[in-house]
């Protein structure tokens, strides 16, 4: 059995928007973070896939939501 292996990643609490083409915006937080990736909470589901944009720290980023359960979210950084 193969086993992922993450970057390391550092505990944040940031609020952010998540922007997406089929979604409104929603207000989140985002948790933790890596050179790659992250995970958030959100009020609310949101679908998986690419699209969105994850606005934080006056800056704005493509992402694609990697995977999503009741009230959290987890993305790899487009650029």
């Amino acid at each position: 059995m193969t086993s992922l292996v993450h970057k390391p990643r550092i505990a944040v609490s940031e609020a952010a928007i998540l922007r997406g083409e089929r979604i409104e915006d929603i207000a989140c937080t985002i948790v933790d973070v890596s050179s790659d990736g992250f995970r958030l909470t959100v009020p609310r589901g949101i679908p998986c896939g690419g699209g969105y944009r994850l606005s934080y720290g006056g800056e704005e980023h493509g992402v694609v939501i990697r995977w999503a359960s009741l009230g959290e979210a987890g993305g790899q950084f487009l650029d």
